[in-house]
């Protein structure tokens, strides 16, 4: 007698169903592309602390050059020597003054007017914020473009106000030594620059960015302190 033949195993059982058996390090097909396309917790994480971080830098950058051109603006930009020759005596300065950089360009209001654009850094999420990311680099060339012009104008422009009698201090119709110190000047062209990289960065990264809010608070993914035992404070004694 023949025994009863049982269910074929092996290679007949593979042949049989037409694939080949999975090992035990084997995925099925396709489950390789499903996990590289699937996006990573720690990925998402990374993009959110590189957002937060490109927002607190930017502000940072931002204020610093607000800082210095409004230090800037305040600086002299033209010192005014005003003397009087006289036969027997000599030469005698009979006044002096400066003129600064408010004085001859309005660069404190077009620097406080940024202050504004973080407010709207604030209020905006998104592709919004790219309006204000353009708003700041427009002005952040403005103050380069009105710095530039003060300072290349500022002896011509001090000379013709003394000889008017538009200075306070300065009396017009005698000999006039105008000096130009360059700390002024160099002050709010490097806030303005600055206020540039921030328009520019708002307008490169400003979509992904976090709210203000957020921006400052503890990553979600970081645990909790654990608290005591029994939710006493820990300074509670028995």
């Amino acid at each position: 007698m023949r025994a009863p033949e049982g269910p074929a195993s092996g290679p007949a059982q593979a042949r049989a169903g037409g694939r080949q058996p999975e090992g035990p390090g084997e995925r099925p097909p396709g489950a390789a592309g499903r996990a590289d396309r699937a996006p990573q917790p720690a990925d998402r994480t990374a993009e959110r602390l590189d957002g937060r971080r490109s927002l607190r830098v930017t502000l940072l950058v931002l204020l610093v050059g607000v800082l210095l051109v409004v230090l800037g603006a305040g600086r002299s930009w033209a010192g005014l020597q005003a003397a009087v020759s006289v036969p027997s005596l000599g030469t005698t300065r009979v006044g002096s003054t400066n003129l600064t950089g408010n004085d001859l360009a309005p660069l404190s209001g077009l620097a406080l007017l940024a202050l504004v654009l973080v407010v709207g850094i604030a209020v905006t999420r998104g592709r919004g914020r790219w309006l204000v990311g353009l708003a700041l680099l427009v002005l952040g060339v403005t103050l380069l473009v009105q710095t530039s012009a003060a300072t290349a104008g500022a002896r011509s422009e001090a000379e013709r106000r003394a000889r008017q009698g538009e200075v306070v201090g300065v009396p017009a119709g005698g000999d006039l030594r105008v000096s130009s110190p360059r700390s002024g000047p160099l002050l709010a062209l490097a806030g303005g620059a600055l206020l540039v990289l921030a328009g520019a960065e708002t307008l490169r990264r400003g979509s992904s960015w976090p709210t203000l809010g957020s921006a400052f608070r503890v990553p979600q993914d970081r645990p909790a302190p654990s608290s005591s035992e029994g939710g006493e404070p820990p300074w509670e004694g028995d």
